[in-house]
This record gives C-alpha cells, structure tokens and sequence, in this order.
C-alpha cells in the first residue's frame, strides 16, 4: 500500500520595505549644465576630425 505524505499549506504574503534617502538616488554624483562659464547655451555641435583608425575587437 502506498501512503502519500501531505506538505503544510503556506499561503502566499506580500512584504513592503520602506527607504528612506538622504538625496536621490546619484543625486549628489554629478551636475549637468548646458551652457558655459558665460551661461550662453551652444546651438550646434562642433565636428572634429575623423578617426579612421583600425580598431581590433
């Protein structure tokens, strides 16, 4: 005869973790600012030269 052993039921739950930051997150890692040291935002790129070199990968 063959018995079969039952395993308890476990019902599913759902865990919320709050986190408290200081700043954002990378808030305090970089500034961005689109213009110069006189505040003139630049309107075009400027090309450089090209580079046709051969790169091994």
């Amino acid at each position: 005869m063959r018995t079969e052993l039952k395993k308890t039921y476990l019902s599913p739950r759902v865990e919320a973790t709050q986190v408290e930051l200081e700043q954002g997150i990378a808030a305090g890692s970089a500034c961005a600012n689109p213009g110069d040291n006189s505040n003139t935002v630049q309107q075009e790129w400027t090309d450089g030269p090209n580079d046709s070199r051969t790169l091994d990968w």
